[in-house]
């Protein structure tokens, strides 16, 4: 049924129109890797670097769909099939006089790629030649959480936080100097990341420093076992199509834990 315009007064536009939300009001907080030998962060330290953020960008994600032509004449379909988020996401930190930033940044990727931190003693890293192997991603992916929220959050009583899952930098943008006048230094670093969470959080509700984010109480987790076309039920297994439906290994990409041994994985027949 079609909706006829309907006369409005000012108060009430004023109500659901004039009160906008700003980009300026956020918060990000940065948490360092948990691997054995990453760089770790003393708690004034890691204020600084997430005060420092002063751009970032809330995360996307879009719907990866199907063309289907022909169904009907003319007609051009887009089926939707599955969710796809962002390969990067970017924040740009404003840089101290002691570089934190830029230190903290750099050691995360040296721990990375295996090669020695920076360290205040010279001589460290000195060494031209050197062997390096890439960590296991769940030692050196993180997780980096966005607080959006309005001058006013704590009468409305809640604020939107973003949680960016297996975050880690990927990469970070040059930074010019120049004889020229002068300017704030700027380090502008990318992460990659799997995906992200969003919740609305009541004014006052902590969330734990470390760790993955808990589900509430009023919600139950889903289920791990996969229903598959087999007659049968798996949970962490991949079947092997080179063999009998029965055998089976357990393949959970060496380069991801290292907890197998074989490059593909234990096998288990």
């Amino acid at each position: 049924m079609a909706v006829q315009p309907v006369a409005r007064l000012m108060r009430e536009v004023k109500a659901k129109l004039l009160n906008p939300s700003l980009t300026s009001q956020f918060s990000v907080e940065v948490y360092p890797p948990t691997g054995q030998g990453a760089p770790q962060l003393l708690y004034f330290l890691q204020d600084i670097i997430n005060l420092s953020c002063s751009e970032a960008s809330l995360p996307g994600s879009s719907l990866m769909t199907h063309e289907l032509k022909d169904d009907y004449i003319g007609v051009t379909e887009k089926i939707a099939y599955r969710k796809s988020y962002d390969d990067t996401a970017s924040f740009t930190f404003y840089v101290n006089i002691d570089h934190d930033v830029i230190l903290f940044f750099e050691n995360w990727v040296r721990y990375i790629s295996g090669e020695p931190l920076i360290s205040s003693s010279l001589g460290t890293n000195q060494n031209p030649d050197f062997t390096h192997r890439v960590k296991f991603r769940s030692q050196y992916s993180s997780k980096i959480i966005i607080n959006k929220f309005e001058k006013d959050y704590a009468s409305a009583g809640t604020y939107t936080e973003y949680t960016f899952i297996d975050a880690y930098p990927s990469s970070f943008n040059s930074i010019p100097v120049s004889y020229d006048s002068s300017q704030l230094v700027k380090m502008t670093v990318n992460f990659n990341f799997t995906r992200y969470l969003v919740r609305v959080v009541p004014f006052g509700d902590s969330q734990p420093a470390t760790g993955t984010p808990t589900i509430p109480s009023t919600q139950t987790a889903p289920p791990v076992s996969i229903p598959v076309n087999l007659g049968t039920v798996v949970t962490n297994e991949y079947y092997n199509n080179f063999g009998d439906n029965s055998q089976n290994s357990i393949n959970f990409a060496d380069f991801t834990n290292g907890n197998n041994s074989g490059a593909f994985g234990q096998t288990i027949a």
